[in-house]
């Protein structure tokens, strides 16, 4: 067996065993029998005895025993009896919730999730600290990743794993509202203390809304509330803003607070929105206000209320309003109109001509926009940096014809630009599970109508990233991604430059194991497709994680297997994205539409000097490039473009005179291959063909397309010897036979 043949094995087997091995089993679920006595003590330390779980939401009363006596301190629930948030694994993240009686969570444990990448006991305890951060916050606050201001609360998100952060947030908040609301709970520790305590907004028993008077905090941290600055006022005060709020109510307890209970059950089956007003005096109240949804116009009874925080609001009762869909608010204020529109989730759209796109805003995108609000700063950069590499593309034959650049030293400089920012400092590494996902929900949308578009907008950045690769996959191929974006690329590529070492495989086992990322990638969508778990499995071959989010990787099978990935790409060429890579595979399946390939000469097929300097080894035998195998290196376009390296130029400069505009040349367009020609270039020879008499291409049929004393004599060598060309210069179209092992000689740039 050969050393080649020998490596190809050793590194197959270690492919295979990594994932075989990718961890032991862990059972998924942390609480057997969450309804035990032993699992309520723990989630409530403080109660001494519990109920049967009982009512709508089967909660469990927990009792403790105070001067004798048996009092009621709080309730126990299971939040999947409450609320159903799927997480990024396609089901619900389960947790045992523990309530006090003022609405403050007293305590959370995890009861089972099927998370990717949350398959240890290391990762999943990570996931258990994570939601003990609720334990101590009120139903009435909010929660926040950001700094906490009045009414919020901070707790650190998961590192990598947006999704299943926002997913168990969601599910702790919501469900614990919910019980407080069935339960009539007032929570008084949520709220500032120079403020009346919370009572109406989850007071079922409240009838009157001038007994107990809610704040504009309260509104916001328990409905959809939106917010505009909407103008100036007139009057003596006109240099002050008028600032205007809305929220639709649906929590029965705060209808009542707000209507009154007689007046909220009339209102059952009708929409209510709350409208607020806050000016520079205390008598800003709108002369008229109207509601206007599509066709439809409303002009509903307004019944005013006392809420704290504004100068004015009330509640109307609306029916044939739907909130999940965008309507305008349409108010005259001191003889000013203002109009505003209202998106789902709370968006606030700031001008009315904002309105007809806003009625194409879904429901979800309420659910990511903080996530777009906290990294906006990243995601302008990223837009940036990316236009700027399009821009590159989109005029690269203009770089190379005007100012003699090479691109492939571009492309290095951004390589470096894309390991320091999307790699190291704010990562953002796309894998072959977000495809995955998207091919999973695709197949539920087709079977049940749901698509979840929150999993893929939630992380900002890598959304960016998937939406740029979509834009130029059916013009310059997934090879934008691999060969200029990707992070681990960037990386592999980064360390082969800097090591002395370069080893490369025969072209034989390259070819063969290039085949090998297709069925990786099918085998991985396949899995998320039957199961999140086995999916996530299967996934461990990809090595992100380890090289960028360190912190979410203890599994020493997994940091071995990806530090071997490292380690080879500082002795051979981004071996991991030519031959096992799975998200590659995924992406160059795309580049069947692609519609731009890289232009070609007819003498392509005889000239290694591509061939040979294409590291990526994407460049087949008889010139053409395989693109599913091509990383838009660009060294092709450089060499397509250098009147110093390629024969053909070399030949035309020497019969024509090389010009920036010979590429509008016949005698030039005529070399490059009629299958990669350009609309523009077909045109230039239809019009010389007619201007000749139908004349056929100069070179079409030739025996000669091999000129003699060009740069091709320093190029080919024979694979025995005796057939190579002398120094006579003697090459004819007779050489075609030559070896295709030739390689290109030292030294050979300088020569020509």
């Amino acid at each position: 067996m050969t050393h080649g043949r020998r490596l190809a094995v050793v590194f197959a087997l270690l492919l295979v065993l990594s994932m075989a091995a990718p961890v032991a089993a862990v059972d998924r679920s942390t609480i057997d029998d969450p309804f035990s006595e032993r699992s309520l003590s723990k989630v409530y330390p403080g109660a001494d005895s519990f109920s049967e779980p009982s009512g709508r939401y089967r909660t469990v009363e927990a009792y403790q025993q105070v001067d004798g006596e048996r009092q009621l301190v709080g309730y126990v629930y299971l939040t999947s009896n409450v609320v159903d948030v799927e997480g990024y694994g396609n089901e619900p993240i389960e947790f045992l919730v523990a309530l006090d009686t003022n609405g403050t969570i007293r305590g959370v444990e995890l009861v089972e999730q099927h998370e990717p990448f949350f398959d240890r006991v290391s990762a999943i305890q990570r996931l258990r600290q994570f939601s003990y951060q609720m334990v101590g916050m009120s139903v009435t606050e909010e929660v926040t990743l950001r700094e906490a201001e009045a009414g919020e609360y901070h707790v650190d998100a998961l590192t990598g794993a947006s999704v299943t952060t926002r997913a168990s947030i969601e599910t702790v908040t919501r469900s614990a509202r919910l019980v407080a609301e069935e339960k009539g709970i007032v929570s008084d520790s949520a709220v500032d203390q120079s403020a009346p305590a919370n009572e109406t907004a989850t007071n079922e028993t409240a009838e009157e809304p001038a007994d107990r008077r809610m704040t504009l905090g309260d509104l916001g941290r328990g409905t959809a509330l939106a917010h505009w600055t909407a103008g100036e006022t007139a009057g003596p005060n006109a240099s002050a803003s008028l600032d205007l709020y809305a929220a639709p109510i649906e929590s029965t307890p705060v209808r009542q607070s707000l209507l009154g209970e007689s007046n909220a059950s009339r209102a059952a089956n009708a929409t209510v929105l709350w409208v607020g007003l806050d000016g520079p005096g205390s008598t800003v109240r709108p002369d008229r206000l109207g509601l206007h949804q599509w066709t439809q116009s409303y002009a509903p009874p307004v019944h005013e209320t006392g809420v704290e925080g504004v100068d004015w609001s009330a509640a109307l009762v609306v029916r044939g309003l739907d909130t999940s869909r965008p309507f305008v608010l349409d108010l005259t204020v001191g003889g000013e109109r203002v109009r505003r529109t209202y998106g789902p989730g709370g968006l606030a759209v700031r001008r009315p001509v904002d309105a007809a796109a806003a009625r194409a805003l879904p429901s979800w995108v309420g659910t990511v926009e903080s996530a777009w609000q906290d990294n906006w700063i990243a995601a302008l950069v990223l837009v940036l940096f990316l236009g700027g590499i399009v821009a590159v593309f989109a005029f690269r034959s203009h770089i190379c014809r005007y100012t003699g650049w090479s691109v492939d030293r571009l492309r290095i400089g951004t390589l470096a630009v894309t390991l320091a920012f999307l790699g190291w400092y704010h990562p953002t590494q796309p894998t072959t599970q977000q495809i995955a996902i998207l091919v999973r929900e695709l197949i539920s949308w087709a079977t049940t109508g749901g698509f979840r578009w929150a999993l893929f907008f939630s992380a900002p950045l890598v959304a960016l990233v998937f939406i740029c690769i979509a834009l130029v996959i059916p013009k310059w191929g997934r090879g934008v991604f691999c060969g200029w974006i990707c992070p681990f690329g960037a990386l592999s590529e980064l360390l082969y430059k800097v090591t002395p070492w370069a080893y490369e495989l025969p072209r034989e086992y390259h070819v063969k194991l290039e085949k090998l990322r297709y069925p990786l990638f099918l085998a991985i969508v396949a899995g998320f497709v039957v199961s999140t778990d086995f999916g996530a499995k299967l996934a461990k071959v990809e090595p992100f994680k380890a090289a960028f989010y360190s912190s979410l990787v203890t599994d020493p099978v997994y940091i071995g297997w990806s530090a071997l990935l490292v380690v080879s790409g500082a002795v051979m060429f981004r071996p991991y994205c030519r031959y096992v890579c799975p998200l590659g595979a995924g992406l160059a399946l795309g580049n069947v539409v692609q519609r731009t390939p890289i232009q070609r000469y007819d003498l392509c097929g005889d000239c290694v000097k591509c061939q040979t300097d294409c590291d990526f080894q994407a460049i087949e035998d008889d010139g053409s490039i395989n693109e599913f195998q091509c990383f838009q290196c660009s060294v092709c376009v450089d060499n397509y473009y250098d009147p110093g390296g390629c024969p053909v130029l070399l030949q035309y400069d020497n019969e024509h005179g090389l010009t920036v505009d010979a590429w509008r040349d016949p005698h030039l367009v005529e070399r490059i291959r009629p299958e990669d020609r350009t609309t523009e270039q077909q045109r230039i020879l239809a019009e010389r063909a007619v201007t000749d008499g139908g004349e056929t291409e100069l070179f079409a049929g030739s025996s000669d397309l091999i000129p003699e004393g060009t740069i091709v004599n320093m190029v080919r060598r024979s694979s025995g010897g005796d057939d190579a060309p002398t120094d006579d210069g003697d090459a004819t179209a007779d050489d075609a036979s030559w070896s295709d092992t030739s390689a290109w000689p030292a030294g050979g740039d300088d020569d020509a």
